[in-house]
């Protein structure tokens, strides 16, 4: 279970991870076209290589579509976004992932499957009333945040979702690491005081295994 210091904590900066959902829910089913629209703005892509027009609003057939899409060019890493979000918005987790990770072996350089899995793995987190299970998962979400954090290191807003990851699995050595490259990034970000004051609750409670190299920098 979560102590209140990280129940206070996520109220403040799990809001990021919330709207990485409702960018999917708004880009499969408010405008008719995929998420990756927006998280490819959120990581410099293009908008041209995320455009994709949907020809039913019924999530299941657009479902049907797109893994009929997939199957027929299965290292296509739009198509993979594609599928992936549509499963994660229909609730489908355990297929996300499945796609997520296939899809990181056919196109191990886009950040955005990364964030995607990320995503995946927090979601089925969340779901888990094994803690053991549970935390393993959150690990796994913050293994897929840091990847998409390597592949596009100019951008703070993996580093942080890492970072929640990775507290929440108690992996608090790579959590200070990780927020620390935020911080760095974006030191008067929205989320940055929440941050630091998370950090600092960490360190003080001596609840992290990151020594010297874990401290804030």
């Amino acid at each position: 279970m979560m102590n209140r210091g990280r129940i206070t904590f996520w109220t403040r900066v799990g809001a990021l991870a919330l709207a990485v959902v409702m960018v999917i829910s708004f880009g499969l089913v408010g405008i008719g076209a995929n998420a990756d629209i927006n998280l490819l703005g959120l990581f410099g892509g293009s908008q041209e290589q995320a455009q994709e027009q949907t020809q039913t609003s019924d999530p299941q057939e657009q479902i049907s579509q797109a893994e009929q899409e997939l199957e027929e060019d299965p290292e296509d890493p739009r198509l993979i976004r594609r599928l992936a979000g549509l499963y994660l918005q229909n609730g489908q987790t355990d297929r996300a992932v499945e796609v997520l990770e296939n899809g990181r072996e056919a196109a191990p350089d886009d950040p955005v499957i990364a964030l995607y899995l990320g995503q995946a793995y927090q979601g089925k987190a969340q779901g888990l009333t094994d803690e053991e299970e549970r935390t393993a998962t959150y690990e796994q979400a913050g293994d897929a945040y840091a990847a998409a954090a390597e592949l596009q290191s100019d951008r703070p807003q993996p580093y942080l979702l890492a970072g929640q990851a990775y507290d929440l699995a108690g992996e608090k050595g790579k959590a200070i690491e990780y927020w620390n490259d935020y911080l760095e990034l974006e030191p008067e970000g929205e989320e940055a005081d929440a941050v630091k004051e998370r950090i600092a609750t960490l360190l003080e409670g001596g609840d992290t295994t990151g020594g010297a190299e874990g401290a804030p920098k």
